[in-house]
This record gives C-alpha cells, sequence and structure tokens, in this order.
C-alpha cells in the first residue's frame, strides 16, 4: 500500500477514535503506533515509543509548564483569584453591562495567572454567574460573556497555550508571552466595548442602574487585595522582558511567589495546597502524553510521507500569505471538538516544514494560531467553551449560550483581522526585548 495513502487511513482513523471518546492522547499514541509498526515494522515503534516519550517530556524547556500550572492553581485555590473578580465588581457596576465587563476583566486577569480557558470558564460560571443572575441580567450575556472572555488566558501570558506552541515549533517561549501582551489587551478592549455597545442598544440584557452605589472608599479598599498579585505578574513578564530570567526560571519564581504570597496573606492551608499539587500533577500527566502521542503521531505522518504531500500541494499557491490563511481558517473548525492543546500538539509538526520554509515569523503565526483557537472554542455548533459553560450552569440551554457568544465572537473575528493586516501589533514588544 502507498505510504501516503496509510497517512490518510490513519488520519481519519485519529478522528473516528476521537468521535467515539477515546480519550485525545490515547488516539494520538494507538495511530501512531500501529502506523510505523505498518510501515516499519514493529521493532521500529517501541524504539520509536520509547525514543520519543523519553526526549520530548524530559526537555528542559518542558519544566516550565508544571511551575507556571503551579502557580496559577495556587493563586485560584487560595481565594486570591476572587480578589480580582470582586474588584472588577466593584469598578465597573456603575457602567451599562457592568458586571459583565467585570467578569470580562476578571476572566482576563485570571487568564494572567492560569492559562487555561477551560479552567477560567468554569470558575468564572462559579464565581460571576450568580451574581449576574441576581442582578437580573439575561441568561445570554451572563453565560455569553464568560464562554466568550474565557479564551483571553489563552493569549494573555503565561499562556498554556504559547508554551505549547513554542515547545512545539522550538521557539522563544518568553517572545511568545510578551507578544501575547498586547493583543490580549485588544481583546478585552473590544469585549468591553462589545458589552457597552450591546447594553445600549438592547438594554433589557442589563439594569443600566445598580440599586445601591458603591462608595469610593470601598472601590480603592478593592485594590488593596490587588498589589500582591500585580506585582507577581510583573516580576514573572516583566523579568522575562528585561532578560533577567529565562521562562523556566520566571516560571519557577512565579511558583514560588504565588506560595509565599498566599501564605503571608493567611490564605495557604495544607488543604489547598495539596489540591494544587495534586491538579498540577494531574494536567502535567496529561499534557506530558498529549506531547508524546502527537510527537510518535508526527513520525508515523513523516514515514508516511504525508506533511511532504501536503507541503507540495501548499507550494501551488502563489503567496505565502494565502496558505497562511488556509491554515488558519482550520483551526476555527477543529477548536469546536478539540481542546486547544490537543489542536496545537496535533497539526502544529505537519505545519512547521512549510512556514519555515516559506519564511513566515513564528511568533506574528502564534499569535494567529492562539487566536484562530479562541473564535473556535466558541464557534456553533459545538464550541469547547460553551460545552464548558453548559456544563456548570445546566439550566440555561445551549442555544441560548450561543447566542450570547455572539457579540465576542465579532470581537475576536475583527481582532484577528486587525492581527493579520498590521504584524506589527503582534511584533513590537518582542522586537523591543531585543
Amino acid at each position: 500500500m502507498d505510504p501516503t495513502l496509510v497517512g490518510v487511513i490513519g488520519l481519519f482513523a485519529l478522528l473516528g477514535l476521537m468521535v467515539l471518546g477515546l480519550p485525545v492522547a490515547f488516539s494520538f499514541l494507538v495511530v501512531g503506533f500501529s502506523g510505523i509498526a505498518w510501515l516499519s515494522g514493529f521493532d521500529t515503534a517501541i524504539n520509536s515509543l520509547a525514543r520519543v516519550s523519553l526526549t520530548w517530556t524530559t526537555q528542559y524547556v518542558f519544566t516550565c509548564v508544571p511551575l507556571f500550572i503551579a502557580m496559577g492553581l495556587i493563586v485560584a485555590n487560595t481565594g486570591i483569584a476572587t480578589d480580582l473578580f470582586n474588584a472588577g465588581f466593584k469598578w465597573t457596576a456603575r457602567v451599562p453591562g457592568g458586571l459583565a465587563m467585570g467578569t470580562v476583566i476578571g476572566a482576563g486577569a485570571f487568564g494572567a495567572v492560569t492559562g487555561s480557558s477551560t479552567a477560567c470558564a468554569a470558575t468564572m460560571c462559579v464565581v460571576c454567574y450568580p451574581e449576574m443572575k441576581r442582578k437580573r441580567y439575561t441568561d445570554a450575556l451572563s453565560t455569553g460573556c464568560i464562554a466568550g472572555a474565557s479564551g483571553v488566558g489563552l493569549m494573555i501570558p503565561p499562556s498554556l497555550g504559547f508554551i505549547v506552541y513554542g515547545i512545539m515549533m522550538d521557539e522563544s517561549i518568553g517572545r511568545l508571552f510578551i507578544a501575547g501582551i498586547l493583543p490580549g489587551i485588544m481583546q478585552v478592549g473590544s469585549f468591553l466595548i462589545a458589552i457597552y455597545l450591546l447594553v445600549r442598544l438592547k438594554p433589557e440584557h442589563a439594569p443600566l442602574k445598580i440599586e445601591k452605589p458603591i462608595p469610593w472608599s470601598e472601590k480603592f479598599r478593592s485594590l488593596e487585595k490587588l498589589w500582591p498579585i500585580l506585582l507577581l505578574f510583573l516580576l514573572v513578564m516583566g523579568g522575562i522582558y528585561l532578560g533577567w530570567f529565562t521562562a523556566n526560571e520566571s516560571a519557577a519564581i512565579g511558583a514560588a511567589g504565588a506560595l509565599l504570597l498566599a501564605f503571608l496573606m493567611r490564605r495557604l492551608t495544607w488543604g489547598n495546597l495539596k489540591k494544587s499539587l495534586l491538579q498540577t500533577a494531574s494536567i502535567t500527566a496529561i499534557l506530558s502524553m498529549l506531547v508524546a502521542g502527537a510527537m510518535l503521531l508526527s513520525v508515523f505522518f513523516a514515514l508516511s510521507g504525508l506533511p511532504h504531500r501536503l507541503a507540495e500541494f501548499l507550494g501551488y499557491f502563489q503567496s505565502p500569505l494565502s496558505v497562511m490563511v488556509l491554515i488558519l481558517l482550520l483551526y476555527i473548525p477543529m477548536g469546536m471538538v478539540m481542546d486547544s492543546v490537543s489542536m496545537l500538539v496535533l497539526t502544529l509538526p505537519i505545519y512547521q516544514p512549510f512556514l519555515v520554509a516559506a519564511g513566515v515569523d513564528t511568533i506574528w503565526f502564534g499569535v494567529l494560531v492562539i487566536m484562530c483557537v479562541q473564535i473556535g472554542l466558541v464557534t456553533p455548533p459545538t464550541g469547547m467553551s460553551v460545552f464548558t459553560v453548559a456544563g456548570v450552569v445546566k439550566e440555561v440551554p445551549m442555544g441560548t449560550i450561543f447566542r450570547g457568544t455572539m457579540p465576542f465572537l465579532i470581537a475576536n473575528i475583527v481582532i484577528l483581522i486587525l492581527l493579520f493586516c498590521f504584524p506589527w501589533f503582534s511584533l513590537l514588544l518582542p522586537q523591543l526585548m531585543r
């Protein structure tokens, strides 16, 4: 059988296994191992499994993954993240749609310390949805802003998506983090504008007046609890930007700093520390399996010649930009059925040879990929972020949540077009780092 045909069959088998419910990491491993065994023999498949798993999961750069995850989980489980939400609520409560705006700001801040869209969506549902429900916000706006804003955590550093992208593309994780700052701020700003316009045009989505104004003294007191986490963020990102730390060193400083902050604020208990460490170990194990499975799958695809055939096909396009558009658009339907990390580890090894050959700036492309992944997470009919929100807020129909995400989906598309047409939005800060 033609090796390329074997690769195509393997690709369809992979999709079939995921549709049947087999975990993504195991789907990668099963198809990759079986394909290598078919093309090169069982012994080669065994050797590849051992070599790839050891090589990729023991890379020095991979050590930043559990450290950044631990930093975010310690901040979340000790209640420090809740202070971010409360401060956002108090400062935006008097603005039309203010609680929804506070949710977006809280999501951006939460994403800055966790980097996970799924964790952000679940947490925001628990913390923010009851308050918006009590203030008579419609279910569409309440759940839609949570699902839409949860993806901002993939753009604002330290982003788990950028870490995986940097590992798979052999790109500087620190530069990727810095590149995501300005687009992340643009996203948050566009969401705030979308909420304001929506509430002004359709006031029934949110009450324009709050029953009791919040005193300025209370607003300023809410900021007192924010300086520790702001200091931690500036230390981690500022250290990377100024060249004081590598991404791995900043991850260690971030994890240790979060632990120290929780201790000094008397938020650290054995219970939440144990919970944070166990969750960190669990998430890291899942990511390690995903990366190992994806790289084994990439070995199979390389043996089949499928990436080479794909590169030949893409070579028929005259402009690398047109190929980039085609590649980026593929992430949107993938985001309907897969999480962000699974999409990245599956596709990047296939696209990398063409991107390098075409001279595409991989920092700029990384920002565009993360934007497309976010769009896919809220695109009907099966956006993963919407499914997460629906799983927590069970009383709200899925269709209502999708309707609520439309303003944020449109805002994301506008930001994606701006980032594509004006690459300096993504490249300005990384270039200044030099």
